[in-house]
């Protein structure tokens, strides 16, 4: 199967997804058929834990610029209004994940449109984002309300927000407004020093004392255990940094984005298999092993972002070697009738929709030039 015929079968699978989702965009998690909106229950997007509807929408915005047709373009117009209350009407009950919520949908909109709302709706998005910071330990509080200073959860950072911080490098372009780009970079920075092991590992989470900054200890929430590799945590932070070093031409970026790579790579070669990683590094003997193809998908598409910055061609070859195995029929679902793209992740055995929407950002990537949501 080329590119480009991969890409049209999630083309077609994506018309399941303009039939099927509601004008609330509820989120739909993950499930182990890849029939999302059969499941019950799906979160109100205007949950505070609400964290995946955008990569439906991410993908139906790739969808257009590949083909052009405008009931791509019609069909996310149509979340404009719920979009606008969360962020203007309910900021209280957001978190960390408003980068994951808002660039495949508002920044992605703006630029792929021109329509003053969607930027009006990002930077809103930004603004809200910002108010997680601490400015006494320097990180975006992850989980809770940004006013509850007595939940437990106060002083947590996770390794995903790194995806986060291209919302804030974006508004600090596009409104000439350096504290954006301050706090992005202080969070950055932040997850360099304490998330990154001097093994080239990383934390899923680190504890900070909320009062004073403090750091505290490192854990995995997503992981096997505190000490273990998680395998997309990783991935979360390659893609980070090397956007990081995008936007600010800041040497300890490209490295650390580097430096993870090099180590998921290693990782990789250690395991027996076809080189999509299990979901951790670091697996007792014994522990039934299972894959994690969203991990992969991530890495494909930020293993080609580096290679573009850096022209190295192990990072290349890398990416179009994962693309290449997702693409078979172990992972790659072949029902158009099936929304779910990518099978084999999480360790679960599940789709989800942020495996299928980097898969898809990933083949974007190969097949022409086009500029990044992110």
């Amino acid at each position: 199967m080329e590119y480009e015929q991969a890409f049209d079968l999630c083309r077609k699978k994506i018309e399941n997804n303009l039939r099927e989702i509601p004008k609330e965009i509820p989120e739909y998690c993950a499930c182990p058929d890849g029939r999302y909106f059969d499941h019950k229950n799906p979160l109100n997007f205007m949950d505070i834990q609400v964290w995946m509807p955008s990569f439906f929408t991410g993908e139906a915005l790739l969808a257009y610029e590949q083909s052009k047709d405008k009931k791509y373009l019609e069909w996310l117009e149509g979340f404009e209004a719920v979009y606008r209350e969360k962020v203007f009407c309910h900021g209280e009950d957001t978190m960390h994940d408003l980068g994951f919520l808002y660039t495949p949908y508002a920044v992605g909109l703006f630029k792929v449109t021109g329509k003053k709302q969607f930027r009006e709706i990002a930077i809103k998005a930004a603004d809200e984002l910002c108010k997680r910071y601490s400015l006494k330990g320097n990180y975006l509080r992850a989980w809770g309300k940004r006013s509850d200073t007595s939940d437990e959860r106060a002083g947590e950072a996770i390794i995903d927000c790194m995806m986060n911080l291209p919302l804030l490098f974006w508004a600090a372009e596009e409104t000439g407004t350096p504290f954006y780009k301050e706090v992005a970079m202080g969070h950055a920075d932040t997850t360099l020093k304490y998330f990154l092991r001097p093994d080239g590992s990383v934390y899923h989470a680190y504890h900070f004392d909320a009062k004073t900054g403090e750091p505290l200890w490192g854990c995995n929430y997503c992981g096997y255990g505190n000490e273990s590799f998680w395998a997309r945590g990783c991935t979360w932070a390659i893609y980070g940094f090397i956007i990081a070093y995008r936007y600010t031409k800041e040497r300890r970026y490209l490295e650390a984005s580097m430096r993870l790579a090099d180590r998921w790579i290693e990782e990789i070669s250690r395991e027996e298999g076809d080189g999509i990683p299990f979901w951790d590094f670091r697996l007792p003997e014994g522990t039934v092993k299972e894959k994690d193809s969203s991990a992969a998908a991530i890495a494909a598409t930020a293993f080609y972002e580096i290679a573009k910055h850096t022209g190295q061609d192990k990072y290349m070859e890398g990416s179009k070697k994962l693309l290449n195995t997702l693409m078979q029929e172990r992972y790659l679902d072949r029902d158009e009738k099936i929304p779910g793209i990518l099978k084999e992740s999480n360790g679960l055995k599940h789709y989800t929709p942020f495996g299928d929407y980097y898969f898809m950002e990933a083949l974007m990537k190969h097949m022409k030039n086009w500029e990044m949501y992110w």
